[in-house]
């Protein structure tokens, strides 16, 4: 029999061998997944003897891993801003970075949590942000809307999960949204063709593409969102969206007109991701 360290270093060679980023610390994470313990507990567990069925389980694993499909998918979960959420195909994997506008917006724009904010979410994917949101804001009404029948179903699994009441539909952009909103937040497709083909193969061949790239560039989303936000703002509301490196800067400029104030940040990363935009009414 094999024990859990020997496992453990022909996985992260084979990793290694597969181009995995983090191949070690990769390895280590499904092992544990495999042992349903944590992965600091494997360091206590070196020496111990593996079974045939958890070596079938971890082996599973491995080879999902080496044909590059996400971490989280192989998971089935991940967390974003303190909340567990589901992870399958259906959807986008909740980014870190997604997790950084979270941040920005609850702590400088609605430190208040417990004001009574509508929210509304386009391109909800796994439900993550409209969850985290309404998790952070009680009393809050938050509403996400999905073109994507796979990508809502998921959300509800999700909000059924965690207890979280949020009302999901079915909608393209703005077609069946209704009402007015303190605070719209959107992640849609950005990437352009270029991005989408040198892009790492657990983005490009697993995740869904009509959530990744959009036309013209990568901005054909983004603009017809910010050209109908402000039917849906009300008086002092904002916009945020996450978009590419190139974008930002030149999205504040085309709408500088429509928005009482227009602003683009950088992540924690210092690349240029995010667009926060006022609306306030003429």
């Amino acid at each position: 029999m094999q024990s859990i360290l020997e496992i453990l270093n022909k996985t992260t060679a084979y990793f290694a061998q597969k181009g995995i980023p983090d191949a070690k610390i990769d390895a280590q994470i499904l092992v544990a997944h495999a042992l349903k313990c944590k992965r600091l507990e494997l360091f206590l567990r070196f020496d111990e003897p593996l079974t045939a069925e958890k070596l079938d389980t971890i082996r599973d694993f491995v080879r999902r891993r080496a044909r590059r499909e996400p971490l989280q998918y192989i998971l089935g979960e991940t967390e974003f801003f303190g909340v567990p959420i589901k992870c399958d195909a259906r959807a986008l994997i909740p980014r870190s970075e997604t997790e950084e506008l979270c941040e920005i917006l609850c702590e400088k724009y609605f430190p208040d949590a417990s004001a009574p904010l509508d929210i509304l979410e386009l391109g909800v994917g796994t439900g993550a942000v409209s969850l985290a949101l309404k998790k952070r804001y009680a009393n809050a009404n938050v509403r996400g809307l999905d073109i994507s029948q796979d990508a809502l179903s998921l959300a509800r699994e999700n909000a059924a999960a965690n207890g979280i009441d949020v009302d999901f539909f079915q909608s393209d952009w703005f077609e069946n949204a209704s009402g007015k909103f303190d605070l719209i937040f959107s992640n849609p497709p950005y990437l352009t063709d270029a991005e989408v083909a040198s892009a790492q193969p657990e983005v490009s061949q697993f995740e869904p593409m009509k959530a990744l790239r959009s036309d013209d560039d990568g901005f054909a989303d983004l603009r017809k969102i910010l050209a109908r936000a402000p039917e849906f703002l009300k008086d002092g509301a904002f916009i945020a969206c996450e978009c590419g490196i190139a974008q930002p800067e030149k999205l504040a400029e085309e709408f500088a007109e429509v928005y009482a104030q227009t602003l683009w940040l950088k992540d924690a990363s210092n690349r240029p991701r995010f667009i926060i935009f006022k609306y306030c009414k003429k």
